[in-house]
């Protein structure tokens, strides 16, 4: 009985995987996909002007990118991400700050996220300068590639 429910298993994994409703288990990830390997954008600061991160994500094998920049000063960011929809679908923005370096996102490291998956929009006010980063999360499930821009906007 444990050989024909492992085999079942498997088959099912296999259509859907196929199928593109799955991941593949021996995705390659991209190498941007951790905050020690966020892309580094540029600097922003409260007079600058605005900055743009373009890229995709899919559900196979990039399910995420981290882009990195620094606050030069104390500001207030808009961060919003333009030409997901309409085939975004369920792709998520996070601004992260890795407090105690350790290249991991820790509870209490998530200043905001994008209230739902069509949501993609962040607002956030009086962030300290500093290292931040930018995840975009895609949680589609399909292996549709999924461009975008986010723009970092101070205020």
């Amino acid at each position: 009985m444990t050989f024909f429910k492992y085999s079942l298993n498997l088959a099912l994994l296999s259509l859907l995987t196929c199928a593109g409703l799955a991941a593949p288990a021996l995705a390659t990830a991209d190498s941007d996909n951790s905050i020690r390997n966020a892309q580094f954008e540029g600097t922003v600061d409260r007079f600058g002007r605005s900055r743009q991160i373009k890229g995709d994500v899919t559900s196979t094998d990039d399910l995420a990118d981290f882009r990195q920049f620094l606050l030069t000063g104390k500001a207030s960011l808009r961060i919003t991400g333009e030409g997901i929809a309409p085939n975004g679908g369920r792709t998520d923005l996070k601004l992260v700050r890795d407090f105690n370096n350790n290249g991991k996102v820790d509870s209490g490291e998530v200043i905001v996220r994008s209230s739902g998956s069509f949501s993609y929009s962040l607002a956030t006010k009086n962030l300290l300068p500093g290292n931040y980063i930018v995840i975009i999360e895609s949680r589609n499930l399909n292996a549709n590639k999924i461009k975008y821009q986010v723009t970092i906007d101070p205020q």
